[in-house]
């Protein structure tokens, strides 16, 4: 699916609050974009928990290849 960056910022932002997690593999099938990419909107959303939701925080599980919609510490 061709998407710009907002569009699939939205969505993997959409994905974590629905499902609690996010599968690195599913998302880079999904919208066609590059590991780095990936990680570069990764990024973004922890920038914005951060800033305008600090109770929570997105954190990468090893064993499942993906990403954790939790409660910040």
């Amino acid at each position: 699916m061709k998407t710009n960056k907002t569009q699939a910022v939205l969505l993997m932002y959409q994905i974590l609050v629905e499902k609690g997690q996010l599968q690195k593999s599913e998302i880079l099938e999904r919208l066609t974009i590059n590991s780095l990419t990936f990680k570069r909107y990764i990024s973004e959303l922890r920038c914005f928990f951060a800033n305008f939701d600090p109770i929570h925080d997105v954190v990468y599980d090893r064993k499942s290849d993906s990403y954790l919609f939790v409660k910040a510490n």
